[in-house]
């Protein structure tokens, strides 16, 4: 019976292996992934709920308040060089990023599921072709069964400077 529950230990110790990220789908075959522990909550809200500034960066959609917190959406897609989110869609899918007390709301196609990610999975090399307004939030790229995900570094959302206008 113990050898039984050795082997249950040690599956359980495989089957979870690595970080577990959130992915994030920017458009219908790029997806990106942030690591799980700095993801509050993801959420689909009402576009209308996003009130939207002027004069700001072309990135950030807006801002929007929940659950008595106060904070940006930026649209992802675009920050990172690729098509910008629909802003006539009814919906939008955000995932709440958290860092101390600073929130951010990432607002994109579609929130993806967790995936798990070892160092060895990770490479730190960048093919050619990567939009350079994606590099300075990379951490990595993961090839996971033929397709490519870019693993971002959610520090660097919370460091970048998008106080003004480009």
């Amino acid at each position: 019976m113990s050898n039984l529950t050795i082997e249950l230990l040690e599956e359980k110790t495989q089957a979870i292996a690595g970080l577990p990220h959130l992915s994030l789908q920017l458009e219908h075959d790029i997806n990106v992934a942030v690591q799980l522990k700095f993801v509050r909550e993801t959420l689909v809200l009402a576009a209308e709920r996003i009130t939207q500034m002027p004069n700001v960066h072309p990135s950030l959609m807006g801002l929007v308040e929940h659950r008595s917190n106060v904070f940006w959406v930026l649209d992802l897609p675009q920050l990172l060089g690729f098509t910008p989110l629909d802003v006539t869609a009814s919906d939008i899918h955000i995932a709440i990023l958290q860092i101390a007390d600073m929130f951010l709301g990432l607002g994109v196609y579609r929130v993806g599921r967790v995936k798990r990610f070892t160092d060895t999975d990770i490479q730190l090399s960048f093919e050619q072709g990567v939009p350079l307004s994606i590099v300075p939030f990379l951490r990595g790229l993961v090839i996971d069964s033929e397709e490519k995900i870019y693993l971002l570094n959610a520090e660097a959302f919370f460091k970048f400077s998008l106080n003004s206008p480009v």
